[in-house]
């Protein structure tokens, strides 16, 4: 019988001494390996030591992602740029000010790829992918009203549009739209690109965290939401990547909490993958998140819904880290150790 395979997205939110973090780690580590995860994708931001990590991962047997974003890279990346009226303006009808990396910035590319390289030669033969995550540009529904306005879509926005800042009614315009969402794919698509090339320089398989909504999957639009895609919009076409072998495994942030949201995404990513979901779809499901909890059962019942399409595994997000005994039962049981 095929092996499922079951990783954790890990974030040291359970190490408590930063100064000599290994203990911790290791039995954390130890712990979730004793249960049947055998992959764990570690946030470099938070990783406090990722030395450490890499060897408490490999005294259990246990493969290690290095989860990278834009924003990882450097502290000259250059965010979502925006008048402060129209910040003050996302800010009063959304609760919040989305500031991510503009994905349509060669400076933007070019500091990534140099910081993932430095990485992959850096751990070569301790890590066993990179992983991308935040490979787009911010929210879509934010995109939609509150376009970046830093000077290279400034320069794009004047070339293709005849004009630096998008009218509401220009933002409208289908035909602007579906330039807009092209750009942004073209882009995003040239960094995904330049991983491929590193991770197949330094022998690693390159994953990426993609958004569950790809064009029209169900979706929820409202705080602390704020929409799960569509993924096109925002430039991130892993459809497009996965037919062209850019990327080798696919974790798409499935977390919702209603089972038939859930199977209605998943239906969807089955549908776009065709076969090669088989072998790389490793639907990212929820077990804490901004969209809520699901419970032990709750998490089974999506495991075993993943088994039944054949699929080789999940990946496990939970913000706080920790898995009580309940969650590594379930664990257990899918995984097959």
């Amino acid at each position: 019988m095929k092996k499922f395979r079951i990783g954790i997205w890990d974030h040291c939110r359970y190490v408590t001494n930063f100064l000599k973090p290994y203990d911790e780690m290791a039995r954390h580590l130890e712990r979730m390996r004793k249960w049947g995860v055998t992959l764990t994708d570690i946030y470099l931001v938070e990783v406090i030591s990722l030395d450490d990590y890499c060897r408490a991962a490999a005294n259990c047997g246990m493969e290690v992602e290095a989860r990278i974003t834009p924003a990882w890279s450097s502290p000259a990346i250059v965010n979502r740029t925006l008048p402060e009226t129209e910040w003050q303006r996302m800010e009063k009808s959304l609760g919040i000010r989305l500031a991510g990396p503009c994905g349509n910035r060669e400076d933007n590319r070019d500091l990534f790829l140099a910081a993932a390289e430095k990485l992959a030669q850096e751990f070569k033969g301790r890590i066993a992918s990179l992983h991308l995550d935040f490979i787009r540009n911010d929210n879509a529904l934010t995109l939609l009203d509150f376009p970046c306005q830093c000077d290279c879509c400034r320069a794009l926005n004047k070339r293709f549009f005849g004009t630096e800042i998008l009218s509401p009614e220009m933002r409208k315009d289908p035909a602007v739209l579906c330039k807009l969402a092209a750009l942004r794919c073209k882009n995003i698509r040239k960094t995904v690109e330049g991983m491929r090339t590193i991770a197949d320089a330094n022998s690693l398989r390159l994953t990426i965290a993609a958004r569950a909504n790809y064009v029209n999957s169900a979706d929820i639009t409202v705080p602390p939401v704020w929409g799960l895609g569509p993924a096109v919009l925002e430039g991130q076409d892993w459809a497009e990547w996965a037919d062209d072998g850019l990327i080798d495994e696919l974790f798409p942030m499935n977390y919702h909490t209603e089972l038939e949201l859930f199977e209605s995404v998943l239906k969807d990513h089955l549908r776009l993958l065709g076969k090669k979901a088989w072998t790389m779809l490793f639907p990212g499901v929820g077990v804490q998140s901004s969209m809520g909890e699901n419970s032990p059962e709750a998490v089974a019942e999506r495991l075993q819904m993943l088994k039944n399409a054949n699929l080789p595994g999940a990946m496990l997000f939970n913000k706080s880290n920790i898995y009580d005994e309940r969650f590594c039962q379930v664990i257990k049981a899918y995984c097959g150790e």
